[in-house]
């Protein structure tokens, strides 16, 4: 009755010996099968599910390669040529439709970009003032032209102000690629007014989004955290199968989590068909996390799932982070990925040093288990601090805007959670080495508080995920300067790090064709965009180029219809500003 199951058993056992062990470096344990020990069904069951384990691993395998290594491939609409490229060319934005800074009477039906020179275009997409987009993230290249690149509105764009934003790489002559990006400004039929008091509030940036990335991201630290106390700090066989009681309903919320995620992301763009979707990084992502995590749920074996964990929290960087040197690029990637693994550190390990100890002999498990995760802990909490320290200066250089602002004052009180959570730590390894009955009970209680907080600061991170630097609240004077006999009074309207207004008015100037706008700070990106013409001497930038507004000097480029250009370059806030140049 059992001679073909054993039979695919040694086949299965064959395959993991002799191939899947030697590639990935698994631990092995040899199936001493023998034709006798399967005249009991209890022994048939045993195999069985190390078959049903061995098939789950594989697919699991599969699946974390495909998501890790294939999946971001397809994010970029089309894979770079190899060719040989002259080391002078300009890869900058010849034309435009709609033009930079141009007013239109109706939505247009396609946005299409024309470079210098054709290069690899990985990314662009539609938004507006809100930061909220509006297009597909999918591109054409002309086939009889490479160097236009066509992007089409998801749906129909309500009157107001719109930008599109490009990125993509270019071979020099060094054999390195470089960065190419841009972005340019229209409206359609009005300009849209300036975020109200700097930009949207915490509540109303909020999005659909905001609950199921909680409940995915409590998951996904507490599934690694956890599996890798029980491995590394527990080591207790009895301690394995507790773990797996709470493994099934972690697992199946967490799959259930990111599942919503796509579909919330997929009602945010209707225009779009599923398969659409799960081409791009927002799309795909929750996919692969979800089926790996639906799989693990069905086996449920802790020892061999710590690595396809780890793979699908590092999945979340590609979400939450961009690439571009603007925003600290793979450097700040790389920290975000250190900062989730070392909160999964120490928010799963405590988790489950909670939630695995035994209804007896409960202070002999905190004084022995305890002390192991607190050491943990301390390499933990370190690594966490100075991550996020990192990614904020990589994304807000200026102090002051980021002390102002909404999103700042959030940062800041996470990281007041944080340091209870440090000093709560600290009182616990003080308890924990008094020992006895009494020290014990303090562990634990000051534990639960530690939880909590941790809970409270996920929350935070999760609600930060969909804010933007907005508002800081401060008001910029306005500053004028002559050059010419021609003056130009310039003010930003709020003046923050985000979306703001930059107002230009021109007294005693001759005819103008065009007002172009360049803002230089302490990055290598200095983004320039035509100003909107309002009519008397009137113009206006609108968008998110002022990224450290203390820091940026905005530059201003009036051209005459003759051709001659004046420039007045206004310093930063806090320089002293010469009503003459």
């Amino acid at each position: 009755m059992y001679t073909n199951y054993t039979q695919f058993i040694f086949i299965i056992d064959k395959y993991i010996k002799n191939f899947l062990i030697p590639l990935i470096g698994l631990p092995y344990y040899q199936l001493q099968v023998k034709h006798k020990n399967y005249l009991h069904k209890e022994r048939v069951m045993v195999v069985a599910r190390k078959g049903m384990q061995y098939a789950g691993l594989i697919c699991l395998l599969l699946l974390s390669i495909t998501g890790v290594f294939i999946g971001p491939a397809s994010v970029a609409a089309n894979p770079e040529p190899e060719k040989t490229v002259p080391a002078k060319k300009e890869y900058s934005l010849a034309e435009s439709s709609p033009k930079d800074g141009s007013l239109l009477d109706a939505s247009p039906k396609e946005v299409r970009l024309i470079f210098n020179e054709p290069f690899n275009i990985e990314y662009t997409t539609i938004f507006d003032n809100r930061n909220r987009e509006y297009s597909t993230g999918r591109f054409t290249v002309n086939p009889n032209d490479p160097r236009q690149v066509i992007l089409k509105p998801a749906r129909e764009l309500a009157p107001g102000t719109y930008g599109v934003e490009w990125y993509g790489k270019a071979p020099v002559s060094n054999g390195k690629a470089k960065e190419i990006k841009g972005q340019l400004y229209f409206a359609v039929q009005s300009l849209s007014p300036p975020p109200k008091s700097g930009g949207a509030g915490l509540l109303e940036q909020l999005s659909g989004e905001t609950l199921p990335g909680w409940i995915a991201f409590f998951g996904m630290l507490v599934s690694f955290g956890g599996t890798l106390f029980v491995q590394f700090i527990a080591r207790n066989n009895d301690v394995h199968k507790r773990w797996q009681y709470w493994q099934i309903p972690i697992y199946f919320l967490t799959a259930t989590a990111v599942m919503i995620l796509f579909f919330v992301r997929k009602s945010a763009l209707p225009e779009i068909s599923i398969n659409e979707l799960a081409g791009l990084h927002i799309g795909w992502v929750p996919l692969v996390q979800f089926l790996v995590f639906a799989l693990i749920f069905g086996i449920t074996y802790t020892r061999w799932t710590l690595p396809f964990l780890g793979a699908m929290l590092a999945l979340n960087t590609l979400v939450g982070h961009s690439n571009s040197s603007e925003y600290g690029g793979w450097l700040a990637m790389m920290m975000n990925t250190l900062h989730l693994f070392a909160l999964a550190i120490w928010f799963g390990g405590l988790f489950a040093l909670l939630v695995l100890a035994p209804k007896e002999g409960k202070g002999a498990w905190f004084k022995e288990k305890g002390a192991v995760f607190s050491r943990w802990a301390l390499i933990s909490m370190p690594v966490i601090v100075l991550t996020g320290i990192g990614m904020t200066i990589e994304y807000i250089p200026s102090w002051n805007d980021f002390i102002g602002s909404a999103w700042g004052i959030s940062v800041l009180a996470k990281s007041g959670l944080v340091i209870a959570i440090i000093l709560l730590g600290y009182m616990q390894m003080h308890y924990i080495k008094k020992g006895g009955e009494k020290g014990t009970v303090w562990f634990a209680r000051r534990t639960k508080w530690e939880l909590w907080l941790g809970m409270a600061t996920l929350l935070v991170a999760a609600a930060l995920v969909n804010f933007i630097p907005l508002a800081s609240g401060i008001t910029n004077s306005p500053a004028q300067l002559t050059k010419e006999g021609v003056t130009a009074h310039m003010a930003v309207s709020p003046f923050v790090s985000g979306f703001n207004d930059v107002n230009i008015r021109f007294e005693n100037a001759p005819p103008l064709r065009d007002v172009y706008v360049r803002f230089v700070g302490s990055s290598e990106y200095t983004p320039v965009n035509r100003a909107f013409d309002l009519g008397e001497g009137r113009y206006r930038i609108s968008g998110d180029q002022l990224r450290s507004p203390s820091t940026t000097y905005i530059r201003v480029e009036a051209i005459a219809q003759d051709g001659h250009t004046i420039v007045f370059t206004f310093p930063p806030r806090g320089e002293a500003v010469s009503n003459t140049q």
